[in-house]
């Protein structure tokens, strides 16, 4: 069954810092997760004069996969929390698990394999790359790694910067940041489904707008940058599938926190809040929205339809003029699998 998507590339003319936790500057993430993007497309949406009725319908109206890297015509995406049926040519039984753990990205191709369970061979020099963290055999990368062998979609550059005390009265501390810097003709990839056709023009709107303002930590000294292109993606994905696997972030709705078996799931849960960025007073803009757990892209359940939800994380007592969403609705694919993880190689 082929089902087609729209699809958003962020082609960064800027580096890119993406927070993993609590002044951690040192280490960016690699994915743009979900509820970060629809967060911030709802705030840019009333900067664009939308009500914040208009606004939290275009959120009602899509689900977004989080934001994965791309090269060229080559798409990438999580690697499912299931067991992998392929097999690294040339590595004896007891030692693939090694490499697989590596591998945290997996080609449109792998993953329409994955899907299916379908069984396949991996040269390792060959589809293999950046070492070993992407798996892909598609011509675009396939010929671009033939003439470079340190090809790499992205780089991570770490530099030092100082924090000054406003007050000049304290010493000032260094401190590192990492940034990526995506190589030409990459970027993020973002996967959309427009449920309602009425939200699609705010929806673009706000997203170039969201490319204006930039994504991550430290726009203001040019940080995270983007020019959106919109265009489609067409996956294969299996019928009548056993479970489900996740492309954004989820937050189960509480009619469902009971529904999956988790004995026949596989998943890891993730801390989301941070700071008031959007705020409109900027003197909010320091204060910690309330956390939330959600668990991870890639995470698998058993075929029941799940739907998730989004919550409101605005501090008590502060009137923000607007809700603060963490959003975890999301895109599920199916996937077959029989979670059997005694013999696990991913």
């Amino acid at each position: 069954m082929q089902k087609t998507f729209d699809c958003i590339r962020l082609h960064f003319q800027a580096p890119l810092h993406l927070a993993t936790g609590k002044s951690q500057y040192d280490r960016s993430g690699q994915i743009l997760h979900s509820d970060a993007i629809l967060a911030a497309l709802f705030v840019n949406a009333l900067h664009l004069g939308a009500s914040s009725e208009d606004a939290l319908a275009m959120m009602d109206g899509i689900r977004l996969s989080s934001g994965f890297p791309f090269w060229q015509e080559e798409y990438f995406f999580p690697k499912p929390m299931a067991r992998m049926p392929f097999q690294i040519q040339g590595v004896e039984e007891e030692r693939q698990g090694k490499p697989f753990k590596k591998i945290r990205f997996v080609g449109k191709s792998w993953l329409e394999r994955l899907l299916r369970q379908e069984s396949a061979n991996i040269k390792q020099e060959q589809h293999l790359h950046s070492k070993g963290a992407f798996l892909s055999d598609h011509p675009d990368v396939l010929n671009q790694a033939s003439t470079n062998s340190k090809f790499s979609i992205f780089k991570s550059e770490v530099s030092q910067r100082v924090t000054i005390a406003p007050d000049h009265m304290e010493d000032s501390v260094p401190y590192f940041t990492d940034r990526i810097f995506f190589a030409l003709d990459a970027g993020l990839s973002v996967l959309a489904e427009i449920k309602d056709e009425n939200v699609r023009s705010l929806f673009q709107q706000a997203f170039r707008l969201l490319g204006d303002n930039g994504v991550g930590t430290d726009r203001s000294v040019g940080n995270g940058f983007f020019e959106p292109e919109f265009t489609q993606l067409a996956l294969e994905l299996p019928v009548n599938a056993t479970h489900q696997m996740n492309l954004g972030l989820y937050c189960p709705a509480d009619q469902e926190l009971d529904e999956p078996d988790y004995r026949q799931s596989a998943w890891q849960l993730i801390k989301r809040g941070g700071y008031l960025a959007g705020a409109a007073n900027p003197d909010q803009i320091t204060l910690r929205k309330r956390s939330i757990f959600m668990f991870e892209e890639g995470s698998v359940f058993p075929n029941q339809g799940l739907r998730g939800k989004r919550e409101d994380l605005a501090p008590p007592g502060i009137n923000v003029n607007h809700a603060v969403w963490r959003d975890g609705r999301t895109i599920f694919l199916p996937i077959n699998t029989d979670m059997n993880y005694e013999k696990d190689n991913g």
